[in-house]
Formats: C-alpha cells, sequence, structure tokens
C-alpha cells in the first residue's frame, strides 16, 4: 500500500500528459477540472504535445484560456494526398508549420514555437509557476533526456520533434527527437515528489476497414504511435500512476488540429472520470 493513501490529505499532486498530437487538445479537460476543483499540481511533466500544453499551464494560463488558445491553433481542413499535404495545402497550413528543405524531418517547428512564445508567460524553466520535467530522446546514445531547468521552448520544441515529421533539436550536446521515442507518458518523474500522481494518455484509435486504409505517410505515423501504445501498456503494468485516464479519442490524426471540436466531444467524459477518482481517493 503507497504511503500516501494512509494520509488524511493529499498536499503534492503531479500531473503528467502525453504525446498524441492533436489529440493533445483533450489535455485541457483535465486542467479544466482541476481549476474547477481548486486542485492545483504540485509537479507536472509532459512529452510532446503533453509538453506544450504543461508548459502553457505552468506558465499561468488557465484550462479555460487554453481552449480559446486551441481554436487559435487550428489549421484549415486540408486535403490529402497520399498521406501528404499537397503544395497547395502545405500553403494553407502555413500560419502554424514552416517546411522544412533538408532531410531531417517535413517541417522546421519553429512556427509553432514562436507563436507558443507570445502566449506562455515565462521563457525559462525557473520563472514557471509551477515546476516542470519535459522529456526528449538522445539520438546518439538512445537515452531519455529529462529538461527541468534553462530554456523553456528550446525544451519543449524537442520534445515535440516527431520523427520524420518535426526536424530534430540541438541542446546540450544533444540531437534530440521527441519525448515519445523513449517516455510517451512520463509520470514516473513524478512519483517521487507527489502524494498522488494524475497521468493522461491520449494515444487514441484509428479506424480501418477497406474504405479506409493508411496511406504511406499514416502508417509510418502510426507505427511510431503504436510503440507508444506498447510502452505505456509496459509501464502501466510495472508501475501505475495512482489515477490513469485515456479519452476515447478516434480518428483524429497527428496534425489534425481543425478537429478541435471533436477532440474536445469524444473526451468530454474525462472531466466526470477524473472527479470521481478524486472522490475517491481524496473523500470530497
Amino acid at each position: 500500500m503507497k504511503l500516501f493513501r494512509r494520509k488524511p490529505k493529499i498536499q503534492r499532486v503531479g500531473l503528467a500528459l502525453g504525446g498524441g498530437g492533436a489529440r493533445g487538445l483533450a489535455h485541457i479537460q483535465v486542467l479544466e477540472s482541476l481549476d474547477e476543483l481548486g486542485i492545483r499540481p504540485y509537479r507536472m511533466a509532459g512529452t510532446s504535445i503533453g509538453a506544450v500544453m504543461a508548459a502553457l499551464y505552468a506558465s499561468g494560463l488557465s484550462g479555460k484560456e487554453m481552449r480559446k488558445l486551441a481554436y487559435q491553433w487550428q489549421t484549415p481542413n486540408p486535403v490529402k494526398r497520399h498521406g501528404l499535404l499537397d503544395r497547395h495545402d502545405l500553403r494553407r497550413w502555413a500560419a502554424m508549420l514552416d517546411p522544412s528543405f533538408d532531410r531531417s524531418g517535413l517541417f522546421k517547428g519553429e512556427k509553432i514555437i514562436h507563436f507558443l512564445s507570445d502566449h506562455i508567460k515565462c521563457t525559462t524553466f525557473e520563472k514557471l509557476k509551477i515546476p516542470l520535467y519535459v522529456t526528449a530522446a538522445s539520438y546518439g546514445d538512445a537515452s531519455e533526456v529529462v529538461f527541468k531547468s534553462g530554456d523553456l521552448l528550446s525544451a519543449v520544441r524537442a520534445s515535440m520533434a516527431i520523427p520524420g515529421v518535426f526536424t530534430p533539436v540541438e541542446r546540450d550536446g544533444h540531437l534530440l527527437l521527441d519525448g515519445g521515442v523513449v517516455n510517451p507518458l512520463p509520470y514516473d518523474l513524478l512519483q517521487r515528489e507527489c502524494d498522488l500522481v494524475i497521468a493522461v494518455d491520449v494515444g487514441g484509435t484509428r479506424h480501418v476497414d477497406e474504405k479506409h486504409r493508411p496511406a504511406f505517410f499514416d502508417t509510418v505515423i502510426s507505427s511510431f504511435e503504436i510503440m507508444e501504445a506498447s510502452m505505456i501498456r509496459y509501464r502501466l503494468k510495472a508501475n501505475p500512476p495512482d489515477i490513469y485516464l485515456k479519452p476515447n479519442i478516434r480518428n483524429v490524426g497527428l496534425l489534425e488540429f481543425f478537429k478541435a471540436d471533436q477532440i474536445f466531444e469524444q473526451s468530454a467524459g474525462i472531466k466526470d472520470e477524473l472527479r470521481a477518482k478524486l472522490k475517491m481517493i481524496l473523500k470530497m
């Protein structure tokens, strides 16, 4: 039995937000619920889009403010050609996605970081209102790199460097890739410091039949996501968090931020689930 269960009151709540591209908008539902309950995380950890959401929240934005921001982040509904965006669609996505002309990724990701810099209320980890851990993967030695100090935006940019989609990031002697490669749901970083740890998995599911066959690019990205899901299942069996949440998000692609309404609708039930689990543990 864990020590925190003997305590009359939970003092230190940890919140881990996992990767999942556009599906990470569902994290906002959890953040709104915590705001409504008056629960402020003691520590946060994030990977990929989870790092983006965690940085926004830890810098001082509320869940409601982040929901409004999500709609500013939306891109037009693109038409796909063989799983990739054609030239016309790249122009339509230009507000958020900057094409890369080297061989390490389709997009640079700098425009997303510039957009976030206008809304994240600080630029270093030390100035965050909630301490935060951001994970990335080292290309060189296949190790997990955890950022908790120094420049915030470069750490977030590294954490969201999805292989083949966004170019890797060089920092502190490492060439860095998406944190999901090594730790797609980094709740383990919080377990020693927190009395209760909440982990939010936005992995999602895909619909496949004879009329909905994945194209080449979709197959590659989905394979990456399937490996992430496998890692999460293993870690949940070996060392589960106190509260595990996984909204039932269906048929939302990695970059389909234009599906915000669908994501919020499909993940709405996570609010009641979180309240029920917290009530059971905290005797609220």
